[in-house]
């Protein structure tokens, strides 16, 4: 099968990576130098810098750019995009845009919503690894405009990418799950490495894997990362005062020696956790 990629960072390298012994393999970037590193390193089977030619040869595309770029790039490539042409995108929001792609009307092209739950705290396509989807999660949104057929396939491709379980849910439901399990993780990590700010210290000297467990993820894409969050503030808002409510209960049970109480937290953490981590594990 013919498989494009437009747009070829991490994610979108790793895609490739893990297709092409079994499709033939193309890429569209404005970055050429990815382009040919891609190119010269076997990971793509051809690249294109023009979107024209690229698009007319392609009818199957994971769409691997920032939220915000998806719907101006459908907008201004319409008239160029051939009839029924099965666009599948990749990013970690999905109702803002979604509404934001139904502003265009009908349109010729079948768009299916997935996230590949997995990354690395490096991006650019350099990082690529196939191993990244080895038994990773990957979600598809349930979305009525989309063709059965083309929702299947969407899947094989998961599947054959390795991705350890496929689960069907809807944009709200995405946006809420990952605001929790994913967005505020992230906005933790961020907020413990800018609460300590002491030029004198060298935090190397006592770190071990409790913090640099906490932290790798701080290490972020801003660009895309102010995108992500921004476009599911309503849902990670919510998810941010809940945390902060069960941080504040652990500050004042410090605070007022309550022995009871500090305990508590400590026993439903881990109760929640063995929980969620076996659940995960069915």
């Amino acid at each position: 099968m013919k498989i494009g990629i437009i747009g070829l960072g991490l994610i979108g390298g790793t895609i490739a990576k893990s297709l092409k012994e079994r499709h033939h393999i193309s890429a569209y970037d404005i970055n050429k130098a990815a382009l040919d590193y891609a190119e010269e390193n076997q990971i793509i089977h051809k690249g294109y810098h023009d979107i024209k030619e690229f698009l007319k040869n392609n009818n199957l595309i994971y769409l691997c750019l920032y939220p915000k770029e998806i719907k101006d790039f459908l907008e201004q490539n319409k008239d160029l995009i051939i009839n029924d042409t099965v666009f599948i995108e990749i990013s970690g929001v999905k109702t803002s845009i979604i509404k934001e792609v139904e502003t265009l009307g009908s349109t010729k092209f079948d768009l299916i919503y997935t996230h590949p739950i997995a990354g690395r705290e490096f991006s650019g396509v350099s990082y690529s690894d196939s191993k990244i989807f080895s038994k990773a999660n990957y979600l598809i949104i349930t979305y009525e405009r989309n063709k059965k057929e083309n929702v299947i396939l969407a899947e094989n491709l998961a599947n054959e990418m390795g991705f350890g379980k496929i689960t069907h849910v809807s944009p709200q439901f995405h946006d809420d799950i990952i605001a929790y399990t994913s967005q505020l993780t992230h906005v933790i990590s961020m907020a413990l490495v800018n609460s300590f700010d002491e030029e004198n210290v060298d935090l190397l000297n006592f770190t071990g894997d409790s913090y640099r467990d906490l932290t790798r993820i701080a290490n972020i894409n801003m660009f895309l990362w102010h995108q992500l969050l921004t476009m599911n503030k309503e849902a990670l808002v919510k998810r941010i005062e809940a945390f902060e409510a069960e941080l504040s209960k652990i500050k004042h049970a410090l605070i007022d020696e309550d022995f009871i109480q500090t305990t508590m937290c400590l026993a439903k953490s881990e109760h929640l956790h063995k929980r969620y981590m076996k659940g995960n594990n069915k």
